[in-house]
């Protein structure tokens, strides 16, 4: 993805959180011990409400069946 929902070019910034935010989504899908789980599942929370409030994707938590 090289743009946000509105067609603006993203920065590396940006696509390093994109990246991050792809990584944490992989990693609840895989079989981690509990409290790495939660934990993981704490931090994707988290950077969900960043991508969505920027504008970078629009996935609601629910639609990520983690």
């Amino acid at each position: 993805m090289t743009t946000d929902l509105i067609g603006t070019e993203l920065t590396a910034p940006e696509e390093r959180l994109l990246a991050t935010y792809e990584s944490l989504k992989q990693l609840c899908r895989e079989e981690l011990p509990p409290v790495a789980h939660a934990n993981v599942r704490a931090a994707l929370a988290v950077y969900v409400n960043a991508i969505v409030s920027m504008g970078l994707a629009y996935e609601p938590l629910l639609d990520l069946e983690v």
